[in-house]
């Protein structure tokens, strides 16, 4: 009798991981079929599907915290598993990904992509699994440069933040009152009028300018974003033929397990109704 709980128990977890399975794999395949391949620089601001190469944004160097290897972004997930358990599968003890911005280059443009908002190479195979003893591993996903990026996301044209940057140089100015005075007082009256505070802000507006472009990916015109409805940012480092493959496998992967997770559940409820 327990054999056949743990059996419907299996087929029932089965019939659900085969569902969403293949409910989210299907949703990208539909949003790959139907999103036309945009180039950066003439892609009309919104939802775009691009494919091009992958690019440093200029920014601090990455390397993964395992092998200590170069890239412009990693996932390491770690595994482990009990010696002495009766269940000896592995589950997750730790996962970590960089935050370091990346690019994507055709031969348009670039495009800056921000991780943290980013499916990134879900479902993808590791690049390398690092075993550290029998009882705990490291499966480690890297993008290098250089390696093709293919990506699905919001568009649009990257503006610098000045007003935010001018007003955070401005509160820094006012909390050295003596410095703000020597360097905006021009009538030597010993207080900051509304002339002479205009000149401040407009001075703080021309640093933050200078600021901006001097950043590390100021050459960069364009950010892919999430957008702000239910439809993902996704990236992977792989073709689109490629991409487009691996979701309709696992769609259809995942239907199967739905279906022959409901079927048992249904046949063992109508053995025990019966």
């Amino acid at each position: 009798m327990t054999d056949e709980v743990q059996v419907f128990a299996f087929a029932a977890i089965t019939a659900v991981s085969g569902y969403l399975m293949w409910r989210r794999n299907m949703r990208a395949a539909n949003l790959i079929e139907g999103t036309a391949t945009s180039r950066v620089a003439s892609a009309a601001k919104g939802y775009v599907e691009l494919a091009g190469t992958a690019r440093g944004a200029g920014g601090k160097p990455v390397r993964d915290p395992i092998q200590f290897l170069g890239c412009l972004w990693y996932n390491v997930v770690t595994e482990k598993r009990s010696m002495w358990s009766r269940n000896r599968d592995w589950s997750v003890e730790r996962r970590e990904a960089s935050s370091e911005p990346l690019a994507l280059q055709d031969d348009s443009g670039s495009c800056l992509i921000t991780p943290g908002e980013a499916k990134i190479d879900e479902e993808q195979d590791p690049d390398v699994i690092v075993k550290e003893s029998s009882t705990r591993r490291h499966k480690i996903w890297r993008i290098h440069d250089g390696d093709p990026l293919y990506a699905l996301g919001f568009l649009e044209r990257r503006e610098p933040a000045l007003a935010g940057a001018q007003g955070e140089l401005l509160r820094v100015w006012k909390r050295d009152q003596a410095k703000l005075i020597e360097r905006f007082d021009g009538n030597g009256d010993g207080h900051i009028d509304a002339a002479e505070w205009e000149r401040a802000r407009h001075a703080a507006l021309e640093r933050a300018a200078a600021d901006a472009a001097a950043a590390p990916d100021a050459h960069i015109h364009y950010q892919l974003r999430r957008p702000g409805d239910d439809r993902p940012l996704l990236v992977a480092s792989r073709t689109e033929a490629e991409v487009s493959r691996r979701v309709t496998w696992r769609s259809r992967l995942g239907l199967a397990m739905f279906v022959g997770g409901t079927l048992y559940v249904l046949f063992a409820l109508q053995r025990y109704l019966t």
